[in-house]
């Protein structure tokens, strides 16, 4: 791993670790449509501003995409994309002596 590609995963991980953003994330792993930040506000003990900006980070990261609608941002989950990075992760801790 070179160290953009380290620099990538730690911003993924800190993007992931702290509390109300992966309680977004978990929310949105059961979610079958986008959601916005209002139907979101219920997962997590922070406001819908709150949860608009935790949104916005984890959109930076690449862990949900957001559509604009209206005036609304609907939000779902990046699967594939989290989900491959977090797989390279856990291939390294496995392969590497």
């Amino acid at each position: 791993m070179n160290q953009k590609e380290a620099q990538e995963l730690a911003d993924l991980l800190k993007a992931l670790g702290e509390y109300n953003r992966l309680s977004l994330v978990y929310e949105l792993c059961q979610c079958k449509a986008p959601k916005n930040a209002m139907c979101l506000c219920d997962c997590c003990s922070v406001d819908a501003s709150g949860v608009s900006r935790h949104l916005k980070v984890l959109s930076q990261e690449g862990v949900v995409k957001s559509e604009r609608k209206g005036r609304e941002i609907q939000y779902s989950l990046n699967r594939t994309e989290v989900a491959k990075r977090l797989r390279q992760l856990a291939d390294i801790i496995e392969t590497t002596p």
